[in-house]
């Protein structure tokens, strides 16, 4: 067993780190509802566009996003975090981003965040475009240029199929095809509205919009998973201080005791000794 001395550094040494993790809790929590809130601000614009989109791409209107065509190149963008102690959350996304990669050989990469973005260049990985780090608040004119840089790559042709990989709050690993472009279900609302000058004309300029509002909502919906996974570790991270605290106090009181014992032993052996 240690010594009464050895148990009471472990003990102070785990309540040190105990109070690191409450520390980082207490931030994350904070950073969540900013990320939250910056979700929120952007769901009622991307909702409402996406039904627009919806309603102008399914009436047999051409555009270069919406095409399809056979995959012979594909492109993934993968988005993590910057930083770790945030339990499974980077593990579990770059496993899913790396057999997305191997499923097809070539396959041109995004990578998102310093996890994703080292993982990449460790196993060579061709890329084409990097994001590093993410930072605490994804600004939109950093996306709205990145998503520009794909969209012109997959007119251009260097890729036939984009798919988007990312941890959306509250649901988890998500993979979305970002390119071609696959409009969703629109709202009924606009299905009598009539569109001027054209619906193609429209198009033109909505589809890039789509396309930078996508990315720039996945990443949203990311930080704020990855803000809400740090705070769980991090709960469990105290909730497992506690306990082994609680059990090493248990061994100090046991050595103690033990101590003891053995000094009133020694005491009661010398005063026999004396008689």
């Amino acid at each position: 067993m240690l010594s009464t001395r050895d148990i009471q550094r472990k003990i102070r040494t785990v309540r040190n780190i105990q109070q690191i993790c409450r520390a980082m809790k207490t931030v994350s929590s904070i950073k969540l509802r900013k990320a939250e809130e910056r979700i929120r601000a952007a769901r009622p614009y991307a909702d409402a566009l996406a039904a627009v989109v919806a309603r102008l791409a399914g009436d047999d209107v051409t555009h270069p996003l919406l095409e399809q065509r056979d995959v012979r190149r594909a492109g993934v963008v993968a988005i993590s975090a910057d930083k770790g102690l945030a339990g499974s959350y980077n593990t579990n996304v770059v496993r899913e981003a790396l057999r997305l990669v191997r499923a097809q050989p070539d396959t041109l990469t995004v990578p998102i965040g310093r996890k994703m973005a080292d993982t990449f260049r460790k196993l060579g990985f061709p890329t084409e475009a990097v994001i590093s780090p993410v930072g605490p608040t994804p600004e939109f004119r950093t996306y709205a240029a990145l998503a520009d840089q794909i969209g012109e790559a997959y007119i251009a042709g260097t890729v036939d199929r984009v798919q988007l990989i990312f941890t959306q709050f509250n649901v988890g690993i998500v993979t979305q095809q970002l390119l071609p472009i696959v409009p969703q279900a629109g709202d009924e609302a606009y299905r009598d509205f009539i569109f001027e000058p054209g619906q193609e004309l429209i198009l033109e300029q909505l589809l890039p919009r789509y396309l930078r509002t996508l990315v720039y909502t996945a990443v949203l919906s990311a930080v704020a998973a990855e803000h809400a996974a740090r705070v769980s570790a991090m709960s469990l991270a105290t909730e497992n201080a506690d306990d082994l605290i609680g059990k090493l106090t248990m061994d100090y009181n046991k050595s103690r005791q033990a101590a003891i014992t053995g000094e009133l032993g020694d005491i009661v052996g010398a005063a026999e000794a004396l008689r």
